[in-house]
């Protein structure tokens, strides 16, 4: 669910509904994402680590055979749907990451060495094995080791197989939440069939779209802006900040949501003196 939190700073909308912790593969734990957001001036955020609850949740599904994010906001931690997606998930990532490994290896790459340090996260993904590349010198960067490794096309990527989009709305609707299509420009798709996808997205009870997200131009911005109000969605925004070392990542440094889109916090829109901070340790 979202938060209140006590902040400072210019932030334009003091929204940022899309942020990770190290409950995914974020490198800040939750309490220090929330203290960073405050003192980026965000006042209302939500955290959204992949395929698990912290105060938000961000699962991976499945659309016509590629990878899409979807955000949920609002919801029940202890709603049985989505302990049983998230579940779901858990598992497939434990067993890509078996795959990964081995890939890596025939490679040439340090896959087993990687993968002792990527199988203490409770949900590996190909952030910690670029992480770990880097760390054991096999990369110079994480970027370097995408490019050479993980990313699409290279040795040792390996296809996702997530539930597919429906039952990702699904399990946050059955949980009291609310569904939002995650950085939906970032998505290897063409012009149709990404207003397809928002089309389906609110046909099958998704809610809003991010429209405003890290390192997004203002004609992305514009693109993203004319999906949502095609497909009648409301607007979400969200840094997806993983690692405060990246700026265009940082919560806080968003573009402010075009007045022609509904903003999907209404919901729990909270103003002055009304608003009710939640310290950073409440949301450990």
């Amino acid at each position: 669910m979202s938060a209140s939190v006590a902040a400072g700073g210019a932030a334009r909308d003091g929204v940022d509904f899309h942020l990770h912790s190290t409950c995914s593969d974020g490198v800040l734990p939750p309490a220090g994402v929330v203290a960073l957001a405050a003192n980026c001036g965000v006042r209302l955020c939500s955290l959204t680590d992949h395929d698990t609850v912290v105060p938000g949740v961000e699962l991976s599904a499945r659309w016509q055979g590629r990878t899409v994010h979807v955000v949920g906001l609002g919801v029940d931690p202890a709603a049985p749907a989505l302990a049983t997606a998230i579940g779901a998930r858990g598992e497939a990532r434990r067993v890509r990451a078996e795959r990964i490994r081995d890939r890596l290896d025939r490679a040439g790459a340090p896959g087993t060495a990687a993968y002792a340090r990527v199988a203490v996260h409770p949900l590996p993904t190909r952030t910690h094995f670029a992480r770990a590349l880097v760390e054991l010198g096999a990369a110079a960067d994480p970027g370097q080791a995408f490019e050479r490794w993980l990313g699409r096309g290279k040795p040792a990527q390996v296809p996702s197989e997530w539930p597919e989009l429906d039952e990702a709305i699904g399990a946050i609707a059955a949980s009291g939440g609310v569904a939002v299509l995650a950085h939906p420009l970032r998505y290897v798709l063409s012009n149709g069939q990404r207003r397809e996808l928002a089309r389906q997205f609110r046909a099958t009870g998704g809610h809003a779209l991010e429209v405003v997200t890290g390192g997004q131009s203002s004609q992305q911005r514009e693109l993203a802006t004319g999906l949502a109000l095609r497909a009648g969605l409301e607007g979400s925004v969200g840094s997806d900040c993983h690692d405060p070392a990246l700026p265009w990542h940082r919560p806080g440094r968003l573009a402010k949501l075009p007045e022609a889109v509904i903003p999907v916090w209404h919901r729990w829109q909270v103003s002055g003196a009304a608003a009710a901070a939640v310290p950073p340790d409440d949301l450990a």
